[in-house]
C-alpha cells in the first residue's frame, strides 16, 4: 500500500468528492425542513437527489477506496485493534471539542448519555460508519482468509448470492434482509471488490461509463416519475424511492463502482489533493458529531431558510463548499496537533497493552481451553 506522500491522486480526488457528496446529503436529511411537503419541480428533484442518493454514493465511494487498499493486505487481529485504538483517540478529540462547545452554547443539554458518548462512541454507534468499520476491521482477518480459501468459483457464487439477496430483492419497497447502515454492508462491498481485484477483472472505460450512466439514469428517472405521479401521503414517498437510492442498492453501487474504476485509472500526483484528502474522514466526523450536526444544520446552515430563494441551488452548493472547507481546516489542525503530541505516545501505550510478541499468545490460551 502506498503511503500518503507517494500515493497517486486519482482515488484521493475521488475521496474528496465522496465526502462532499456526504456533506450535501446531510444538508438535506438532517435539517428540520420538510422537503416532501413542497410541490414537485426541478428544484425539488435536485434536493431529492441530495436527500438520499448523493450521500449513499459518497458512502459507497469512501468504502470502496478503503477496502481496495485492504484487499491485498494481510491484517492480523492485533493490527485491526491498533487501528481502532488510534481511531478512538480521534473520536474522543472531536467529542471532547463538541462537549466544550455544548457547555458554552447549551449547557442544559449535557446529560448522562453525553458522557457515555464521549467514552464509548463506538459501542454506542455515535457515528454509524465508524462503528461498522470497527466491527468490519475486527472480522476482516477471518473474512479475508475465508474468501481466499474458498477459491474463485465459490467466491463468485457468494457474490451472486449477495447481489440477489441485497440487490435484486431490495427492489421490493420496504425490503429488509439485514442490510443497512451496519457492518454487513461493509462485508458485502469487500466481497464484491475482493473478487474484482483478486481475479483481475478488467472493465473498459466504456463499460464503466455505461454502468455509471445507467445507475444514475435509474435513480433520476425513478425519482422524477414517482414524484410526479404520487398522490398519497408525501411522507410515504421515500419508502418507494429507497429501492434505487438506498445504501448498497444496485443503482448506487453501479454509479459508485463506475466512478471508482474511472478515477482509479487516473495517473497523476498532487500533494495538494492528497493533503486535502487526508482530512476527508475528519470532515465526516466533525459534521456528523451529534451536537455539532444539530447546530450546523438547524442553526448555522438551515435549508428551510433559503429553499424558496430563486438561488436556492447555488446557495446550497456554496454552503456545502464552506462547510467542507472549514471542517477540512479544523481536521488538518487536529492532525498537526496529534502528530506532535499524541500519536507516538498513544501508539506506545497500545504496544504496552498488547505487545507484538504476545499477539498470538492471548488466543492460544483460548485454543487450549
Amino acid at each position: 500500500m502506498k503511503t500518503e506522500k507517494n500515493r497517486e491522486s486519482g482515488l484521493e480526488l475521488l475521496r474528496i468528492i465522496a465526502i462532499i457528496l456526504i456533506v450535501s446529503h446531510h444538508l438535506v436529511v438532517h435539517c428540520p425542513f420538510d422537503l416532501w411537503a413542497e410541490p414537485f419541480c426541478l428544484k425539488r428533484l435536485f434536493f431529492q437527489f441530495l436527500y438520499r442518493a448523493s450521500g449513499k454514493i459518497g458512502i459507497a465511494l469512501f468504502l470502496l477506496i478503503t477496502v481496495w487498499f485492504l484487499a491485498d493486505k494481510e491484517i492480523s487481529l492485533r493490527q485491526a485493534a491498533k487501528k481502532i485504538w488510534s481511531l478512538w483517540s480521534i473520536l474522543f478529540f472531536w467529542n471532547l471539542s463538541s462537549l466544550v462547545l455544548q457547555f458554552i452554547i447549551d449547557p442544559t443539554s449535557v446529560i448522562a448519555s453525553t458522557w457515555l458518548d464521549l467514552l464509548f462512541p463506538l459501542t454506542r454507534n455515535e457515528w454509524w460508519y465508524v462503528s461498522s468499520y470497527s466491527v468490519f476491521m475486527l472480522l476482516l482477518p477471518f473474512v479475508r482468509t475465508s474468501l481466499q480459501k474458498m477459491g474463485k468459483r465459490s467466491h463468485l457464487q457468494l457474490c451472486i448470492l449477495m447481489i440477489v439477496l441485497w440487490g435484486l430483492l431490495r427492489f421490493v419497497p420496504g425490503a429488509n434482509l439485514g442490510m443497512g447502515l451496519n457492518f454487513v454492508g461493509f462485508c458485502y462491498v469487500f466481497t464484491l471488490l475482493a473478487y474484482y481485484k483478486w481475479y483481475s477483472l478488467r472493465l473498459s472505460r466504456f463499460t464503466l461509463n455505461v454502468a455509471g450512466l445507467l445507475g444514475l439514469f435509474a435513480i433520476v428517472i425513478w425519482n422524477a416519475i414517482l414524484s410526479a405521479v404520487w398522490v398519497g401521503d408525501s411522507d410515504n414517498l421515500p419508502i418507494y424511492l429507497e429501492p434505487v437510492q438506498d445504501e448498497w442498492s444496485i443503482p448506487i453501487l453501479a454509479v459508485s463502482f463506475a466512478l471508482f474504476g474511472l478515477f482509479r485509472g487516473m495517473h497523476f500526483h498532487s500533494k495538494i489533493v492528497n493533503h486535502i484528502a487526508s482530512a476527508s474522514f475528519g470532515v465526516y466526523l466533525i459534521t456528523e458529531q451529534p451536537f455539532i450536526r444539530k447546530q450546523l444544520w438547524f442553526n448555522w446552515v438551515n435549508l428551510s431558510v433559503f429553499y424558496n430563494d430563486k438561488y436556492a441551488i447555488l446557495l446550497s452548493v456554496l454552503s456545502i463548499f464552506v462547510v467542507f472547507c472549514v471542517a477540512t481546516v479544523l481536521e488538518l489542525v487536529r492532525k498537526s496537533l496529534y502528530r506532535v503530541a499524541v500519536d507516538r505516545l498513544w501508539t506506545k501505550l497500545f504496544d504496552r497493552v498488547w505487545p507484538k510478541k504476545s499477539s498470538d499468545g492471548y488466543w492460544n490460551v483460548f485454543a487450549v481451553l
